[in-house]
């Protein structure tokens, strides 16, 4: 038995700042306050000095990190991540990906799943963010194509029990018939890059959709423009807003350039802390160069000027640490609801929360040492300390 002392806890319903959690075997044993948890004689003690011990992040969207890309690299990626404190990842393949790197892409990381001394455990998914989206909305739209079911079907039948999250564009014709077959797996869909009526978006619920992809990113509304000049229409990012069914993914860079801080509490206020999911949506970059840039530019055409306009947003450049105190520098929400947010949320919609995402009897010894600016010290996988930081 190991029993973390000296701890704040942080727990769904609040912290408790004078907290300990035992675990043994990989599984937590209890979780609560210390006068009411006795350790025995012969627990292995560890002192957590007056951190926050809280749940391992949860990312369902994340594509690369480290220098390698999820689908070309996943054990790699997977422990990347992992020593920032993401204990469950979900692979995700973009809209630019072929066939043929699907195809490669789905064994590599079946392979890496099972490979548990390369904290293969870590990956707990597939998330397909495409290739059937709106081609308006993609930063790279060669790749995009319309809704495939010869493709489909092979992509489940390879990997539907491990498809967690698949993003679509419910406007595109075809796309009802593919949610109500790949429902069957129990994918959770996310709408992205899309520009479908509010009514599209709140009709294709009922076949399994629960997830805004990148909040206020890559969607539109339809008619675009506006019906009535001088009026909005109501689109993607409202319908998500309306629905009490659906998680809203936000990317919460340091300077707002993919939510802008006010929206970001516009969101949390409309929604609340159990219904928006944070993410990274990082690259294959992240990791590897200033860490004080956060934000993947793609350059809009080869022969412009390097100016900002010339210039939009391809994913990011963070690990779920840094995207977890953007959000609380920004919105000023403690540390129950940004873990709702990083762990339980996430865990909750690809249906691993038995498992993960809080700290709780029962569940995985996936946990992490974090100051209050959510820098962190140590990562827990399993109840195995995986990495430690060197201040």
């Amino acid at each position: 038995m190991k029993v973390i002392v000296n701890a704040k806890v942080v727990t769904p319903h609040g912290l408790i700042d004078e907290g300990v959690v035992w675990f043994d075997q990989g599984r937590i044993v209890a979780c609560g306050e210390a006068r009411d948890l006795t350790p025995s004689e012969d627990a292995e003690l560890i002192d957590a000095e007056g951190l926050y011990v809280a749940p391992g992040f949860v990312d369902i969207h994340c594509h690369g990190g480290g220098g390698h890309w999820s689908f070309e690299n996943p054990a790699a990626f997977a422990r990347f991540h992992l020593n920032y404190g993401t204990t469950s990842i979900l692979p995700t393949f973009s809209y630019n990906e072929s066939e043929e790197q699907i195809a490669e892409g789905l064994r590599r990381i079946l392979r890496a799943q099972m490979d548990t001394k390369a904290y293969g455990r870590s990956i707990a998914g597939i998330h397909m963010e495409g290739p059937y989206i709106n081609p308006k909305y993609g930063a790279i739209t060669s790749p995009i194509r319309p809704v495939n079911p010869a493709e489909y079907r092979e992509i489940l039948k390879v990997a539907g029990d491990q498809i967690k999250v698949w993003t679509l564009a419910p406007e595109l014709e075809g796309q009802r018939q593919f949610m109500e077959e790949a429902s069957r797996y129990g994918i959770a869909f996310s709408v992205g890059h899309s520009e479908a009526a509010a009514e599209t978006v709140l009709d294709s619920v009922p076949y399994g959709l629960r997830i805004g992809c990148h909040c206020t990113n890559a969607s539109g509304t339809t008619p675009s423009p506006s019906r009535y000049a001088g009026t909005r229409e109501v689109g993607v990012d409202e319908a998500v807003l309306l629905s009490d069914e659906m998680y809203a993914e936000v990317i919460p860079d340091s300077e707002g350039r993919h939510v802008r801080p006010l929206m970001l509490k516009f969101i949390l206020k409309v929604k609340g802390a159990d219904k928006v999911i944070i993410i990274t949506d990082a690259m294959d970059g992240t990791g590897i160069n200033d860490a004080s840039v956060d934000v993947n530019l793609i350059k809009r055409t080869e022969f412009s000027p390097a100016q900002a306009e010339d210039y939009m947003l391809g994913g990011s450049l963070l690990t779920m640490d840094r995207a977890v105190y953007n959000m609380k520098r920004h919105t000023g929400v403690g540390m129950a609801d940004l873990f709702k947010m990083a762990s339980l949320n996430p865990a909750k919609v690809i249906g691993i929360d038995h498992e993960a995402g809080s700290l709780e009897k029962g569940k995985r010894a996936n946990l992490i040492f974090v100051t209050e600016d959510i820098q962190v010290r140590k990562v827990f996988l399993d109840g195995e300390l995986v990495h430690v930081h060197n201040q």
